[in-house]
């Protein structure tokens, strides 16, 4: 009788992760027409009917922007002592920008599969890539948001060569939004309050994450608690290529891509050996 320690129990987690990465990675690279033909299309669908069309994606973020402006500015008047006015609104706008892209990748991804679960057919398009395709159609609005932000900077001091740095902070938000929605869009099947809590936990997460207030200014004893917000470190990385400004160490970016990876590569690892429950729910 053959007993099954726990280091053959990590080494066929560890062959299985690996193992389904790789299959989701061969197959991204086989239907990556398919995707952003889908993503284009669920690009358009978003303002489908409306005059305006794809010109909403820019409005929407200038509208957004200036709203949660407002609100910082004049309601809550939080002010940064290193800032200006200008320099506090490009503060506030580089923080924010990252959080709703996140959030709005969670909020569509998270009942992406439920809504096609008829794709579990599909020998095309593999149902994994459903989230991924909702994920990126979410970024799609946040280079609209980058691109107006980076305008506004143009003639401030704070555009710079860390703009170059930017690549980095967007593959770590999209492996993190990847890994998230992976996760939420699975359980979700099965347990539809999951939506519920998911507005909850980012209605909670835009309060506590460094938006309208660097980390330094948080007193010590409670900074241990937005450091576990992984969101506080991708607005860390967003904050430094668009303005220059950070609070914590580079190799805080170096460990939130590595965490991210490694999170996706669970996240899709749980997401097709769930999926075949999937059909159950019908």
């Amino acid at each position: 009788m053959s007993v099954t320690g726990p280091s053959s129990l990590v080494h066929g987690l560890v062959s299985s992760v690996r193992r389904e990465t790789a299959g989701t990675f061969r197959s991204l690279v086989r239907s990556r027409r398919v995707l952003v033909a889908l993503t284009y299309i669920e690009c358009q669908r978003k303002y489908a009917g409306s005059i305006l069309g794809l010109l909403w994606y820019p409005l929407y973020s200038l509208l957004l922007l200036t709203s949660y402006c407002f609100i910082y500015l004049v309601v809550f008047r939080i002010r940064y002592p290193a800032f200006g006015t200008y320099g506090f609104v490009l503060f506030v706008f580089s923080g924010l920008i990252p959080f709703l892209g996140f959030s709005e990748a969670v909020t569509t991804g998270q009942a992406s599969v439920k809504a096609n679960i008829a794709l579990l057919r599909n020998a095309v398009f593999p149902i994994e890539f459903i989230p991924v395709k909702h994920v990126l159609s979410a970024l799609v609005g946040l280079l609209t948001s980058l691109a107006i932000l980076v305008v506004m900077i143009l003639p401030t001091r704070y555009f710079g060569w860390h703009l170059a740095y930017l690549p980095v902070a967007m593959l770590s938000l999209l492996t993190f939004s990847l890994a998230v929605v992976w996760v939420l869009s699975a359980v979700a099947v099965i347990v539809p309050d999951v939506a519920q809590v998911v507005n909850i936990l980012l209605l909670l997460l835009i309060f506590i994450s460094p938006i309208a207030f660097s980390i330094d200014m948080v007193p010590e004893r409670v900074r241990p608690f937005i450091y576990l917000n992984p969101l506080s470190f991708l607005i860390e990385a967003f904050r430094y290529s668009l303005i220059g400004v950070r609070s914590s160490p580079f190799w805080h970016d170096g460990a939130m891509l590595l965490g991210s990876a490694l999170a996706a590569s669970l996240a899709v690892t749980f997401f097709r050996r769930i999926s075949p429950v999937f059909s159950d729910y019908e």
